[in-house]
């Protein structure tokens, strides 16, 4: 524990000597005031909100805080796709049970965009949780760049950019500039500065000034001026960690809320992060050394009882590799960890990953992130740790000298992905107190779906999937939850009740956290984020506030309704029949 204290103190000081204090803002480089919506991003929601706001006419902004975007496809490391895989048992016992998995899974219900470059990379990976397994950096190359490029005349991405102050107009009522910081890696910094962890840099990235490793550029996105015509600026929040809603100022939900009905949360109390990483199986030794750990508790969780346990985590994630463990195959490793075992795999339950909601007011004034960088560390050092047990568990046939870090498929030097995968995040509430609850994704099998909105917008299927904080005590309702219905989201839950010209998508959006815990995966992000980019071209076209925009909302779904489905499709029954 001392050792690993010291090394704790160690990276304090490299990061204090490599960051300068900041003090105050150096002078605006640079401000844009002339794209007509900005996306706050980093998930996989704001970059289908980019090339949807883009593909509908709109002069479109993405910032994105890492070299690559896509989020969790990508830059999160979880590139094997959720998509609904239960049933709903009827009431009467001798009925059919209801499959949700086959209705999500239909080709009408998919978001077009999102369904070509699935089918387009498929299974590379033959893994056996998703039918879309895949290397990260494949996918970013060949599915998202080509993606991004189709509408680059309206679109303009700003990589490694992060949001460090958000500026509201006098009376509240809406965002009027997001001012961000630009790094670029100076010349002999390896890795296009992904050589080192995040824990380490993030400082850094957050920082206006100039470092050893970086240079710095302030920017500014602004509101485009109310004298330009009836056209406005809209604004998206499809951040990871919700930083446009922490840097508001303005209430936001973070944590489980006690109570199902209620907006009173415990915003210490979340969901488990977990730092993923890549593994190749070479054909000669590697001899890659070990890291130093201090993770505990490592073992195959529920699997531990089962002889193939091993073979079974290497192809339960693989995303190179066809039949039996081989040379050349690379896992993705994302293993959970199990309260009732007591051990498990790279999850990391044990501290939650954001700071309260008053540790992340107070450091406001000089943004980082609202991370808890402990957190972040131990999960750092959870990765490394499974990475080096799992290797040594290998089975007989298979070296473990043979077994390495893969880094050039996430993209980084250290070897693990370039930002962890969260689970749940800050969360929005929306237009009149709105908040998307969990009792409008569920119900009885013969309902077919959940609560059909008026305002639907988008469409999502997953069962509540809750990784809790160990040692947090959830509420009895979410433990008791589990299935949902097909299920419809709202527009009201991509609004936010205070900022008109502000649209949330993905994991901020105005949800409960069990709700969350259903619409969180992939396809729903990409659904969400799609409307979500869709309805802010509409808004910044029309000059209409988000409120205007509900009122008006039968303009707006048949815009939405090109590009993702709004109405569920079910087998033999033809289209779900609106209210």
């Amino acid at each position: 524990m001392l050792r690993w204290l010291t090394i704790l103190i160690c990276f304090a000081a490299l990061a204090a000597e490599a960051v300068p204090a900041t003090t105050a803002m150096p002078a605006v480089a640079r401000t844009h005031a002339d794209f007509d919506v900005v996306i706050a991003g980093g998930s996989t929601a704001a970059f289908a909100a980019a090339i949807a706001a883009a593909e509908s006419g709109a002069r479109t902004a993405l910032i994105e805080p890492t070299d690559w975007v896509g989020g969790q496809l990508t830059s999160s490391g979880v590139p094997a796709v959720d998509e609904a895989w239960h049933s709903i048992k009827p009431v009467d016992p001798t009925g059919q049970p209801y499959s949700v998995s086959r209705v999500a899974r239909m080709p009408e219900n998919i978001t077009p965009s999102f369904l070509q470059i699935l089918k387009a990379i498929e299974n590379p990976g033959n893994c056996w949780v998703s039918r879309f397994c895949f290397c990260p950096d494949r996918f970013v190359a060949e599915q998202l760049v080509p993606l991004e490029r189709s509408v680059s005349d309206n679109l303009v991405v700003f990589l490694d950019t992060v949001i460090k102050e958000v500026e509201l107009s006098p009376g509240g009522a809406a965002v009027n500039s997001l001012t961000c910081i630009t790094r670029t890696p100076r010349p002999g910094v390896p890795d296009r500065g992904y050589d080192r962890l995040p824990s380490e840099d993030l400082a850094d990235w957050y920082s206006p000034t100039d470092s050893n490793r970086f240079t710095k550029r302030v920017i500014r996105f602004a509101a485009r001026p109310a004298a330009t015509g009836g056209s406005q600026t809209i604004f998206i929040e499809a951040t990871e960690w919700g930083e446009v809603l922490a840097l508001s100022g303005l209430p936001y939900l973070q944590g489980v809320e006690t109570k199902p009905d209620g907006l009173e949360c415990d915003d210490t109390c979340g969901q488990a992060t977990v730092y993923c990483f890549a593994q190749e199986l070479h054909a000669e030794p590697v001899n890659e050394p070990d890291r130093e750990t201090r993770a505990e508790r490592l073992g195959y969780g529920s699997y531990a009882s089962r002889p193939d346990a091993w073979e079974k985590i290497w192809t339960y994630r693989r995303i190179r590799g066809r039949s039996q463990p081989a040379a050349g195959d690379i896992c993705l490793q994302n293993w959970g960890y199990s309260e009732k075992d007591g051990d498990g795999g790279n999850d990391y339950p044990f501290r939650y990953l954001f700071l309260s909601r008053k540790e992340a007011e107070l450091q406001r004034t000089d943004w980082r992130g609202g991370i808890d960088l402990e957190a972040l560390a131990a999960a750092e050092d959870r990765a490394y740790a499974w990475h080096q047990w799992f290797r040594r568990q290998a089975p007989e046939g298979i070296d473990p000298a043979c077994l390495a870090l893969s880094p050039s498929a996430l993209g980084t030097g250290h070897g693990l992905a370039k930002l962890p995968y969260i689970r749940d995040t800050r969360r929005a509430i929306g237009l009149d107190g709105f908040v998307l609850r969990f009792a409008d994704l569920t119900g009885p099998a013969g309902a077919k779906t959940g609560t059909v909105f008026p305002d639907r917008i988008a469409l999502g299927a997953y069962p509540a999937d809750v990784h809790p904080i160990s040692g947090c005590q959830m509420p009895g309702y979410v433990i008791a939850a589990h299935d949902t219905l097909p299920f419809c989201i709202p527009f009201r839950g991509l609004t936010h009740r205070e900022l008109g010209n502000l649209l949330v998508a993905g994991k901020t959006m105005a949800q409960s956290f069990l709700a969350n815990s259903a619409t969180r995966l992939h396809p729903i992000e990409w659904s969400t984020g799609t409307a979500a980019g869709v309805a802010a071209a509409h808004m910044a076209a029309t000059g209409r506030t988000s409120r205007e925009t509900l009122a008006a909302i039968a303009e707006l779904q048949p815009l939405v309704r090109r590009k993702t489905p709004i109405d569920w499709t079910l087998p033999g029954d033809g289209k779900q029949p609106n209210p």
